[in-house]
């Protein structure tokens, strides 16, 4: 019997951009939000620091936001577009 797919939140933590990265996956969007938060308190203060929450789904990754350069760059509306 296969389980039902579980939906995730993904946030991953860059020291560098393009650089490898801290990630986390959590069933509720909303600890990877928390965990974006806190993260942005811990490390945000460093321009080199790219901490991000993507969203999968139907085969499509989607940035949720961003935080590069010590700053918020990217927020994304739901997507609504069909599988």
């Amino acid at each position: 019997m296969n389980s039902p797919a579980v939906p995730h939140g993904p946030a991953s933590l860059q020291f560098t951009a393009g650089g490898p990265a801290v990630t986390g996956q959590w069933s509720r969007e909303q600890t990877a939000r928390t965990t974006f938060t806190s993260w942005i308190g811990l490390y945000g203060s460093n321009p080199d620091v790219v901490i991000r929450v993507t969203a999968t789904s139907c085969g499509r990754t989607r940035v949720l936001t961003s935080r590069e350069h010590g700053r918020l760059v990217a927020t994304a509306s739901e997507d609504t577009r069909p599988c």
